[in-house]
């Protein structure tokens, strides 16, 4: 079985046992003539897509119980994947979304950790900083501006999950950056596949 999620930069494609990422041109020249299925948040590659009779859109059978109209069809699968918890999606967006009893409660989308680095960047070269540094968000930064600006990247988004997680539900990350969050939660769970598992799992209740 072949799962296919497209974003807005890349797709993402995943052969049941390892995940490769492809620009959408060549994409189409190596799996246009092979059956898989999708979901598409990319408005530019649609109509390309839906002109593939071997590719099947899973958007038509996804059915997220308080999902409001709109609502990336990437999250609502990621909310499908478990009746109960907090699922966050860490890439170049990161998507925050609560689901009780397999109801869509609500959610919110930030920028991703790469975006926010590059708003410091934009403010002055001396706010330049490589990478994101681990930290400890239970004390301020003392030490040197690279800390402290780490810590404006990464605390605000851990205090908001916090927030939003009153329940103490299951936590549930994935994309790129979900590693780099989930060390800040105890019991927190991250899982590359956890979009692909979801799809599959409407694959086999369609059985198309």
């Amino acid at each position: 079985m072949l799962l296919l999620d497209i974003g807005n930069t890349y797709a993402h494609l995943f052969d049941g046992s390892s995940v490769q990422k492809f620009n959408i041109n060549e994409l189409l020249k190596e799996y246009s003539n092979k059956k898989l299925y999708y979901i598409n948040v990319n408005p530019k590659v649609s109509s390309v897509i839906k002109e593939n009779p071997n590719w099947i859109d899973l958007s038509k059978y996804v059915k997220l119980d308080g999902a409001y109209e709109g609502m990336g069809i990437d999250r609502q699968v990621l909310c499908l994947s478990h009746e109960r918890g907090i699922f966050i999606d860490a890439g170049s967006a990161i998507t925050i979304d609560k689901v009780i009893d397999g109801k869509f409660i609500g959610g919110t989308i930030l920028p991703g950790l790469w975006s926010l680095k590059r708003c410091y960047q934009d403010i002055s070269s001396k706010l330049i900083i490589d990478n994101i540094k681990d930290i400890n968000i239970e004390k301020l930064s003392n030490s040197n501006t690279k800390d402290s600006i780490s810590y404006g990247i990464i605390a605000p988004i851990v205090f908001l999950i916090e927030k939003i997680n009153k329940e103490n539900l299951p936590l549930y990350f994935s994309g790129g950056d979900g590693k780099i969050l989930k060390k800040y939660f105890k019991d927190a769970i991250y899982d590359e596949l956890l979009i692909f598992k979801s799809m599959a799992n409407i694959v086999r209740r369609i059985k198309c």
